[in-house]
């Protein structure tokens, strides 16, 4: 798999999907923690909803830091350009070998990106090698200066069951929850800002009314789940709530948090299982439905896999692909899985 990191074709190939960046900008993540799940252990999930046809997708691949960090298991997201060929604009799902796991979400700030603004993939390669808490990812994103793609609504969780929700712009970055294994932990967010600090600072509406408008509800249906499963919460009630099919009546395709929808949705999912260092991940829509597929309109979706399969990080010992662009084993992902 070739993949170009260039940041000239990045900003070219961002440019196909509008300058809001909206192909992005629709995703649902969500967490619990402490007594809301059966023995006091946290566990984060999400879901990547982007166009069917041209992506962007996110396979799976293990990065082990040759100038020393954490080892680390993550999902460039990948943009095929006008070639074909593939292009990573940061990796904003993974787990590292400490346990600590992050996830997020796309939000478009009302503020100037900072001049001196780690790129994207580094940002993310970055905090997967050197992060190992809760408490030193908040700093992270608070103290390095910030640009497109490292923004949005971050959810963290570490070995301990600490977990917080974080939402960061440019320049304002809002701590709005934290959990410790002792609290009744639950958190969500999709596509906007829930805090009275960053609403003023959301420019997502614009950007994509329809993925800003389903964020309502997607963040809302998220919460009432992990209420209504509140102290009863275990990977399976997870994958269960990540997979949740229940329509906005409005806009029974484009609004759930499985999401059907017709041009665009759900092409990829994972749980984070910090305790066990395992991040699970299944491609394509992760209730494993698959009606009326019609490969012009969905694309390689009609490869969802309909089953998870756990990536564990102290099996995994090699570096690179392990799953491919269009949801298919790679060559080091059949060793992995044959182990």
């Amino acid at each position: 798999m070739k993949i170009i990191l260039n940041l000239v074709i990045v900003g070219a190939i961002l440019l196909i999907f509008g300058s809001d960046h909206s192909a992005l900008a629709a995703c649902t993540i969500m967490g619990a923690t402490g007594t809301a799940t059966i023995g006091r252990r946290v566990f984060l999930a999400s879901t990547s909803d982007n166009p069917y046809l041209e992506g962007p997708r996110k396979p799976v691949c293990v990065t082990i830091p040759k100038e020393g960090g954490y080892k680390f298991v993550h999902t460039p997201c990948l943009i095929k350009d006008t070639s074909g060929e593939l292009v990573n604009i940061g990796s904003d799902r993974g787990m590292n070998e400490t346990g600590f796991s992050w996830t997020r979400s796309w939000v478009v700030p009302k503020e100037m990106e900072n001049p001196y603004k780690l790129d994207a993939v580094d940002w993310f390669l970055k905090m997967g090698a050197k992060i190992s808490t809760v408490d030193e990812a908040i700093k992270f994103v608070k103290e390095n200066p910030k640009g497109i793609g490292a923004q949005g609504n971050y959810l963290f969780a570490d070995i301990n069951g600490n977990m917080a929700v974080v939402e960061v712009g440019y320049k304002t970055v809002t701590v709005a929850e934290k959990f410790s294994i002792k609290d009744n932990g639950i958190a969500a967010r999709a596509n906007r800002w829930e805090t009275d600090t960053m609403i003023p600072l959301d420019d997502s509406k614009r950007g994509n009314s329809i993925h800003f408008d389903s964020s309502e509800f997607r963040y809302h249906r998220a919460m009432k789940l992990l209420k209504d499963n509140a102290s009863q919460i275990d990977l399976e009630t997870m994958k269960k709530i990540i997979s949740d099919r229940t329509p906005d009546p409005d806009a029974p395709h484009e609004k759930s948090i499985s999401n059907h929808g017709l041009l665009s949705g759900t092409v990829s999912t994972e749980i984070y299982d910090p305790l066990n260092r395992t991040f699970w991940y299944t491609y394509g829509w992760p209730d494993g439905e698959v009606d009326n597929v019609d490969s012009v309109i969905f694309g390689e979706n009609k490869n969802s896999w309909g089953k998870w399969i756990p990536f564990v990080l102290t099996e995994l010992n090699e570096e690179g692909y392990y799953t491919d662009w269009a949801g298919n084993i790679t060559p080091l992902g059949a060793k992995y899985l044959g182990r």
